[in-house]
């Protein structure tokens, strides 16, 4: 009996519970800190690119589809709604640190930010085409620490 097929059919489903669990969980201990972020938005844009350092691989990981930054008050947020991420950072938690980082074609410049979300120490890259000094000082608004 070859259990490959039955395998196959069972991890798919899988996956999409635990993607959705996922997605529930950090929805719900960000609720209070999004709330707050989409009561007092200050600046919002949508992201060229942004990618997620994998520590364990030690590589930059691109986050998938279209991605956004939300900045309120004390709090931000950037989503990537076809990865099922969103990181919450609370600004005076976090730092936040101009790179260059190359692409496939030319380097590029790019805001890299470290911080906690959802419990754990997360580094974030994020770029856009043209105008990271807005996003710069839309990110040190809240409190973020210049690295």
């Amino acid at each position: 009996m070859n259990l490959l097929p039955l395998l196959s059919m069972l991890a798919v489903p899988a996956v999409i519970v635990f993607l959705v669990m996922r997605r529930n969980r950090e929805g719900a201990s960000n609720a209070p800190l999004l709330s707050e972020i989409g009561a007092q938005v200050c600046f919002a844009t949508t992201l060229y690119r942004a990618s997620r350092f994998a520590g364990t691989r030690g590589e930059w990981i691109p986050l998938r589809g279209p991605k956004r930054l939300i900045v309120g008050t004390d709090a931000f947020m950037v989503s990537a709604p076809q990865a099922l991420r969103e990181f919450v950072f609370r600004g005076r938690e976090s730092s936040i640190a101009f790179s260059q980082m190359p692409s496939r074609l030319v380097a590029r410049d790019w805001i890299v930010i470290t911080g906690q979300a959802d419990g754990r120490e997360v580094q974030l890259a994020i770029t856009k085409k043209e105008g990271l000094p807005d996003i710069w000082q839309a990110l040190a608004g809240t409190g973020a620490a210049l690295a």
